[in-house]
């Protein structure tokens, strides 16, 4: 998921990732965020808006089918927080590939530096972004801007 945080603002386009797992075997929903908890009230409104969406589209279209959500209760995963307010993105992507409905991943500072090389790595070795014709710019631009940023 994806949440603005000042959606009211067109010039703050900044916001927050955190992940929302539909655990069919439990038969529920579960909310993992790096940076808030079941207490924080935009996460809960944010994340009861979708999955109440999600519940009304399923039934909607699985009406007939064994599976169903309506009735899932929604948890709020303890997780480890993340010391910034720029690394959800590494968080959330550790969630989505190692949660299992057991154990929660943890993420730290030492494995989201290890993390931006992965993704950089794979991005740039990515055949088709290298087909690009404006590749090499976008690369160029891209390292100008964030050398400014973490000056």
């Amino acid at each position: 998921m994806f949440q603005e945080l000042a959606p009211h603002d067109p010039h703050d386009k900044c916001g927050h990732h955190y992940a929302i797992c539909l655990d069919l075997k439990n038969q529920r929903f579960e909310v993992l965020d790096s940076m808030r908890s079941e207490a924080d009230a935009d996460l809960t409104t944010h994340a009861e808006y979708f999955i109440n969406n999600l519940k009304e589209t399923w039934n909607h279209h699985y009406e007939n089918s064994k599976v169903q959500i309506r009735h899932f209760p929604i948890e709020y995963v303890a997780t480890t927080k993340q010391g910034n307010r720029h690394d959800c993105g590494f968080h959330t992507l550790e969630y989505l590939t190692k949660w299992e409905g057991r154990r929660v991943p943890v993420v730290t500072a030492a494995m989201v530096v290890e993390l931006r090389k992965i993704y950089t790595w794979n991005w740039l070795m990515n055949e088709d972004f290298n087909t690009r014709s404006n590749a090499r710019e976008f690369i160029e631009e891209a390292v100008k801007k964030a050398a400014k940023k973490y000056k």
